[in-house]
């Protein structure tokens, strides 16, 4: 016995102090450190080969110094039953250890540790559980608040003391878990049930911080004022082409999507300045000092075909008012009453006349046929005609 009335135990082959005991079913009072019992030591009867009982509190460090065996023991009992994440009723069970260093000492272990790189798999950078296939959301990145003034605020539902809004995307998402608690005494198929709809429910999360990072990037997060008078800022051609390139925008950053829409707006641009060059080209000029005056022969050359072809329409205009003028000349004054009260332009007056003169001509001198007036006129036009020409003698 020792002077703090606690029972020390010596090992029964190489004689140093131990907590651990490793006590010889067999052997009475014989009892082993943990390095002897690993040697297979043999002492007096003793054989490597005999029952043995382990004989301690675990008080022993087994993966780091701070942490006793039996307090592992409890970690990984009290993660099994409360579920991982409930650090303060984790922290109860442990009893120990506050819930701060039973979610860091879990973490450093079994998470990212050896043992979290031997069992769990990861997949971009998120921790997936093990056996439950649920992907368990990533902290969302440190942004300072966005600078948005009172209206803005209230338009968007911002809360820029939170960082947050008052009505997120997918704003029903907690509905999902709102109500599930799990027991230790339910069937297997309701507890997967339920574990798949806390998965829905962290991948909802992710999607949800997701669009948050993309609108905080890109500066999506301002009220409508502010987003129209930056699109008054651009021209209708960049307009089209930021428009056409938005979807691409969740895939880059902010910078490296800036500088894509600056790279095409170039190549644009060149593209542009090459067929310039070629027309150029094609119409003889080879130095780069002659283009202006091209261009400026090309505007005078435009400018000049414009007024000939001005000239060729009013001259066409004043062609058609003499000859209908003319024509006109040439009916007398009962024509020209006629030709109105029937609806008869004069030149086509004139043809009819000239065609029922002849034709009643032909008559006289025997050529069989029939006088009578174009058919496109209408019934009554021909009958007024008709009775106009034979009170004047024409036909017979």
């Amino acid at each position: 016995m020792a002077d703090d009335d606690t029972q020390r135990y010596h090992c029964g082959y190489c004689g140093c102090d131990i907590t651990l005991r490793l006590k010889c079913a067999v052997c009475p009072d014989l009892d082993l450190c943990l390095q002897c019992f690993a040697a297979g030591a043999v002492a007096g009867a003793h054989k490597r080969d005999h029952p043995y009982q382990l004989i301690d509190e675990g008080s022993f460090s087994l993966l780091v110094d701070d942490w006793g065996a039996i307090e592992e023991v409890l970690l990984l009992d009290a993660v099994e039953h409360d579920g991982f994440g409930n650090w303060e009723d984790i922290a109860a069970h442990v009893v120990t250890k506050t819930a701060r260093e039973s979610r860091d000492h879990y973490g450093a272990i079994y998470i990212n540790g050896v043992i979290g790189e031997g069992t769990i798999p990861t997949r971009h950078h998120a921790t997936i559980l093990e056996g439950r296939g649920g992907e368990i959301p990533p902290r969302p990145p440190a942004y300072s608040p966005v600078k948005l003034d009172s209206a803005e605020q209230l338009e968007l539902g911002y809360m820029p003391l939170r960082d947050d809004f008052e009505r997120e995307y997918n704003n029903g998402l907690e509905e999902v878990i709102s109500e599930i608690t799990i027991g230790a005494d339910e069937e297997e198929v309701e507890r997967e049930l339920k574990l798949a709809h806390i998965d829905m429910y962290n991948k909802g999360l992710v999607e949800r911080e997701k669009r948050k990072s993309i609108s905080k990037q890109h500066g999506l997060i301002a009220g409508k004022q502010r987003l129209s008078a930056i699109k008054r800022k651009l021209s209708k051609e960049d307009k089209k082409l930021r428009d056409r390139f938005k979807t691409v925008s969740r895939l880059l950053e902010a910078e490296e999507y800036e500088q894509l829409m600056a790279s095409i707006k170039k190549e644009r641009q060149l593209k542009q300045r090459i067929a310039e060059v070629s027309r150029y080209r094609r119409n003889g000029i080879t130095k780069l000092e002659d283009c202006s005056e091209f261009d400026i022969l090309k505007q005078e050359q435009t400018k000049l075909r414009e007024r000939k072809d001005e000239g060729d329409m009013s001259s066409d205009e004043q062609e058609e008012d003499l000859s209908s003028a003319a024509n006109l000349a040439l009916l007398s004054s009962s024509e020209k009453k006629l030709s109105q009260s029937v609806g008869v332009e004069a030149e086509e007056y004139l043809s009819c006349k000239t065609d029922i003169l002849r034709n009643s001509a032909l008559k006289r001198s025997g050529y069989p046929g029939k006088v009578r007036p174009p058919r496109h006129l209408s019934s009554d036009q021909r009958s007024r005609l008709m009775t106009f020409f034979s009170k004047a003698g024409w036909t017979s």
